[in-house]
Formats: structure tokens, C-alpha cells, sequence
């Protein structure tokens, strides 16, 4: 069963009070961020649920080193972290941390807040927090403005010979809607706001992928088709609480290859329903609940536009 640590609420006294509200962020341009790869073959290193809780304890030091050993061991070309990346009354000073760690691996990376990195701060703190490490290699923005949207809706482009080699969509699924007792989930908005671009990726023969952290509902329907690998670790799916037509979009545009999420930290698995691949990334945070082996999940698109995915844990690298 999914559970929901509530040890953290001492440290709460830490916390800073006051703090600018998330009005106060300013949405951004709808352009896509750009990388330059060096050969045509891309590889994504997905993490997730890090969970940073203090940032000196071993657990958070341990998280750093595995993203830094994944990363660099499998040669990855940019790293997506799908959420959670905190869970503590100290979480601008981790995003400051995380920042400035990531950053020195010296690659390109980004990020979706999950439904805990604003359990106690807001969105601009962690925001603020990324803003004064200085980051040379992360690749963020607020995105466009969308009703209901909230923040981080935005394009990235792996480039290859000037020419865009494979896209990658992020999408913020948002917290908990505490008035209906059910997880986020994409807007109306965001869903159009996809669509418009995949209409136009279909014109341009742009193929993509898709990151958020709260599965599609989708993902409850693995028992209807074989798991391409990991396992059904939860007692059930914990997906967004309404399906907005995400989906059915990705259907009907066919562009996007897969969805990549994380949220459930005990399922790892992967399968395919009409043409595209809906998959959990492996758990990388020490500090999150379950008992199962840390790791990522790398995906791989190669000249052709062909994507595979695979995942790797920590004995599979030198730590």
C-alpha cells in the first residue's frame, strides 16, 4: 500500500515563514530549450522520487551519487527527473543542493515537480532556490501560462546537425486535489496545449516522449497487456484523478513513442497500449518509502527515431 511518511513534521520549526506566493511567478515563453547532441543517437537517463529529506544524511548523499554514477556510466545524454524531488520543510535548500550537484555532472537536465516537493514550501521558494546556484546545465522553464496548467509545461530539444533529432514534453501533473481526495492531473489546457504542438510535430516528422510524475489512468489497465519489464509493486495504480484525453491525444497525433512517470515508488514496470509505451521509472531516492532497489530508467532513440527503454539499478554500477 502506498504510504505517506509524516516523520518530517519536526523539522518543520526550520522552515522559513513569509515567504513570496506562487502569484508572484512569472510564466515564460512557449519556445523549446535546445541541446546539442554529437552523434545521432540519444540517451535519457529518467529518475525519480528522490525525496531529498536533510541533504547531509547518507541517504540524500547516497541519491546524489547514484544519479552521478548513472549518469555518468551509461553515458547519458540528459537527465529528466520526474517528480518528487523533495519531501521536507527543507526543500529550498535541497533544490538548491540538488542543483548545484546535478549541474556539476556537467550534462544537461530537468525536471517536474511531483505532488510533494511543495508539501511545506511553495513553488517560488524552490523556484528562488534553483534561480541562486547558478545552474549552467539545466534546462527549465515555466512554460506558457494554461488554465490550471501549473508550472513547468514546456519543450526540449535534443538537436543533431541543426535539424530537431527527438522532443521531450514535460508536463507538470500538480499535487492533490484535497477537495476531491484524489492526485492531480492535467488540465483541459495542457492537453490542448500538447495536442497543438504533436499536430504540428506530425507535419515536421518530430517524434517525442512525454514526462510527468503522476501516471495517466492508462497505466491501470497493465493487466490487459504483457509488461515489457520491472513489476506491479503497489498494491494498485495511484494515477491522476480525471482523464483529460492526454492519451487519446498521443493516439491521434502519433508522434510520441511512450510516457515516463513515477509517483508509485514500489512499480517499475513497462507496457505498450496502442503504440505507446507507458512506463514507471526505477525509484532513485534513499529516502522514499519501499523496500526495492534504486536505480533509473535509460531510453534510447536512435537515428532512425526508434525508442527502447530499459532499466538499471545500483549493483549495475560502481558507486
Amino acid at each position: 500500500m502506498k504510504k505517506h511518511f509524516v516523520w518530517l513534521l519536526p523539522l518543520l520549526a526550520l522552515s522559513l515563514v513569509g515567504c513570496a506566493s506562487d502569484a508572484t511567478i512569472e510564466y515564460s515563453d512557449d519556445l523549446p530549450l535546445t541541446f546539442e547532441l554529437d552523434s545521432p543517437h540519444l540517451r535519457i537517463l529518467q529518475v525519480t522520487d528522490l525525496h531529498l529529506t536533510y541533504g547531509i544524511d547518507r541517504n540524500d548523499q547516497k541519491t546524489f551519487e547514484l544519479i552521478e554514477a548513472l549518469a555518468t556510466q551509461t553515458s547519458a545524454d540528459i537527465i529528466v527527473i520526474t517528480g518528487d524531488l523533495t519531501m521536507s520543510p527543507l526543500a529550498p535548500s535541497l533544490y538548491e543542493s540538488l542543483t548545484r550537484r546535478i549541474d556539476k555532472i556537467g550534462i544537461p537536465w530537468t525536471f517536474n515537480f511531483g505532488n510533494h516537493d511543495t508539501d511545506f514550501n511553495n513553488y517560488k521558494r524552490n523556484l528562488d532556490a534553483i534561480e541562486r546556484a547558478k545552474p549552467e546545465n539545466l534546462l527549465f522553464k515555466i512554460g506558457p501560462k494554461l488554465v490550471d496548467g501549473g508550472f513547468g509545461n514546456f519543450i526540449i530539444d535534443a538537436m543533431y546537425q541543426d535539424e530537431v533529432f527527438h522532443r521531450l514534453y514535460l508536463l507538470d501533473s500538480k499535487t492533490e486535489n484535497g477537495a476531491l481526495m484524489e492526485y492531480g492531473w492535467l488540465s483541459e489546457a495542457q492537453v490542448a496545449w500538447y495536442a497543438n504542438h504533436a499536430a504540428q510535430d506530425a507535419i515536421n516528422d518530430i517524434n517525442s516522449t512525454i514526462y510527468m510524475h503522476i501516471p495517466l489512468l492508462q497505466f491501470e489497465e497493465y493487466t490487459e497487456y504483457p509488461l515489457i519489464d520491472g513489476q506491479m509493486g503497489e498494491d494498485k495504480v495511484y494515477p491522476q484523478g480525471q482523464d483529460t484525453g492526454l492519451f487519446d491525444a498521443i493516439v491521434t497525433h502519433d508522434v510520441s513513442s511512450g510516457v515516463f512517470v513515477g509517483h508509485d515508488h514500489l512499480s517499475n514496470f513497462s507496457f505498450v497500449k496502442d503504440g505507446v509505451l507507458l512506463a514507471y521509472g526505477q525509484t532513485s531516492g534513499y529516502n522514499g518509502y519501499g523496500i526495492i532497489d534504486r536505480g533509473g530508467r535509460l531510453i534510447d532513440v536512435d537515428q532512425y527515431g526508434t525508442m527502447t527503454s530499459f532499466l538499471m539499478v545500483e549493483a549495475e554500477v560502481t558507486l
